[in-house]
């Protein structure tokens, strides 16, 4: 009986310990576009994708490798608009602007509950993600850090603007 309970518990912490490497290596959390204010160089909006299976809870955002924004918020879009900078210069049906730490990023929806909830035009579903930063100065890196499963992450986002 002592051989199969010591078996048992090596599979166990074995098995434990794949999925800790599995997280701490796959981090869920991209970004597919950013977009910036060419009248205001320190505005940008920065999409969000949780590419992983369980919400990812945002914990801070710094600007320039290191430096706090004077605002940060995350938009979420309950419609098929995306978080851009049109979004901060006007009021869009869909699309609302909250702390960064009020909604977790959940996983992102796949082909076929998209086409479901467009058909249903379901609008309590949030489709997107994204942030909204300004600063002071102008905005070349973006970095969020994040928990996933309880697990600290870090994202750095490069802004490269096309002048």
């Amino acid at each position: 009986m002592n051989k199969m309970v010591r078996w048992i518990i090596g599979c166990a912490a074995f098995l434990l310990a794949c999925l800790v490497l599995y997280l701490k290596f796959n981090p869920p959390l991209a970004s597919n576009g950013y977009g910036w204010s060419s009248a205001q160089p320190g505005l940008v909006t920065v999409e969000l994708q949780n590419e992983g299976f369980h919400g990812v809870k945002l914990k801070k955002v710094f600007v320039n490798e290191g430096d706090r924004p004077c605002k940060v918020d995350l938009g979420v879009s309950r419609s098929s608009a995306l978080i851009g900078i049109f979004a901060l210069k006007e009021e869009i049906d869909g699309i609302s602007f909250h702390p960064i730490d009020e909604y977790e990023i959940e996983p992102k929806l796949n082909r076929e509950e998209v086409i479901e909830l467009e058909e249903l035009d379901n609008r309590s579903t949030i489709r997107h993600y994204g942030l909204a930063v300004d600063h002071c100065k102008k905005v070349d890196s973006v970095t969020v850090k994040y928990t996933y499963f309880g697990f600290p992450y870090k994202k750095e986002i490069k802004i490269e603007r096309m002048e």
